[in-house]
């Protein structure tokens, strides 16, 4: 998506901006009128590149930003030396990377989920396949022949909808009677290593939906198997991976979707009972309390609705690092002297909390101010003092 960070007292030069042209501001120059622009947007009121986060209605997720004007001014007060320019500068968000993982056990089948659920990943995967990398894998199993049983694409990329639908089509023909759901094997042995090996710069998640409890091609103590599975999503998110979940049921099944998200957003999770059975490994970390991530519940037998959430998920996979692409350096001895607004409101230059220059062409938000990012509803905006940008 191409958006403009837009500043209300621009004036026709936006226009002129918008097509790549530069213009000088600030001071005279071969005998031209001195620019109004000199005060450019440094008091801060910037509007914003459009809404991020909020799906709003079902609409998709907007990232912010694939494009927009970066004005650089002299900061409104006309000081000595004065002459700088305002530069169309391109800014991208790194692109996140989503592989969607799904339960193929028999009961996705027989409850009638597997067709809307289709439906609906389909749907925003072909919205969204321009802006974010998607992979997509299926898993099941049937013991003891077939353990884990795996369909999906064989890349993680941008524009992978035709690709998606033809392996989701594949995946439609039910295998067997008696599929199992061998869903910590399937994380260990082929998702995570899968994400870790990507090389491709943004942020990295996983997907994932189920209809029942994990197992190990077994007919064992389901306390074993979550076990595993809560180990896995925190193995992967120590590697940097998160994990959005996904549950069609409820029951004692919703408490291992609470400790799944929990996991997946690097949030304690709560200590399981029954552990003394002789195939628990404690793969997993735990605690006296679980925390609070959010899991999503749809009604799965309504494609519409699983739209909605499957949306709203990925809308929280955004990036929070942002590249100048090559136009500009930002002098990084001054860099707080830059001015990074979410939804109009500053944002602190911290390291913590705020944003900081990773590098002379890398702009970071952290901590309160990504999470901020990703609930705002009209954007970000982005504005430096001339005295510290360097064109390249």
């Amino acid at each position: 998506m191409s958006s403009t960070l837009i500043f209300p007292r621009l004036s026709w030069y936006l226009a002129l901006l918008a097509t790549g042209i530069a213009v000088s501001c600030g001071g005279t120059n071969d005998g031209d009128d001195p620019s109004p622009q000199g005060s450019g947007a440094s008091d801060g009121s910037g509007g914003a590149a459009g809404g991020v986060g909020s799906t709003g209605g079902g609409g998709e997720p907007i990232f912010v930003g694939s494009g927009g004007i970066l004005v650089v001014g002299n900061g409104g007060n006309g000081g000595a030396g004065g002459g700088c320019q305002q530069l169309d500068i391109t800014f991208e968000p790194q692109t996140p990377t989503v592989m969607i993982v799904v339960d193929r056990s028999g009961s996705m089948y027989d409850s009638g989920y597997w067709a809307p659920l289709q439906t609906a990943v389909l749907n925003v995967v072909e919205s969204l396949q321009a802006k974010v990398r998607f992979g997509f894998l299926t898993f099941t199993g049937i013991a003891p022949a077939q353990c884990p049983l795996l369909t999906g694409t064989d890349v993680i990329a941008l524009d992978s909808h035709a690709a998606i639908a033809a392996a989701y089509e594949e995946a439609s023909m039910r295998p067997g009677q008696k599929l199992e759901t061998p869903t910590g094997m399937t994380f260990n042995e082929t998702v995570i290593p899968d994400l870790v090996a990507f090389g491709e710069p943004g942020p990295k998640y996983i997907l994932f939906v189920t209809d029942g409890e994990p197992d190990r091609c077994d007919d064992g103590p389901a306390v074993c198997a979550r076990d595993d599975v809560v180990g896995a999503v925190q193995s992967a998110y120590t590697q940097g991976i998160g994990t959005f979940v996904f549950g069609l049921g409820d029951g004692d099944f919703a408490e291992h979707l609470q400790d799944l998200a929990n996991a997946g957003a690097g949030q304690p999770v709560r200590r399981p009972q029954n552990t003394e059975q002789e195939c628990f490994t404690g793969a997993g970390t735990y605690a006296d309390a679980g925390g609070t991530a959010t899991y999503y519940t749809p009604d799965p037998t309504n494609a519409t609705a699983l739209e909605n959430e499957l949306n709203a998920a990925i809308s929280g996979a955004q990036s929070c690092t942002f590249d100048l692409q090559g136009s500009i350096e930002v002098d990084l001895a001054h860099a707080s002297e830059g001015l990074v607004l979410i939804d109009g409101t500053p944002v602190p230059y911290d390291e913590q909390n705020g944003w900081y220059m990773e590098s002379p062409t890398q702009l970071i938000l952290v901590g309160d101010a990504c999470e901020q990012l990703k609930s705002a509803t009209q954007g970000i905006s982005f504005d430096f003092p001339c005295e510290i940008i360097d064109p390249l």
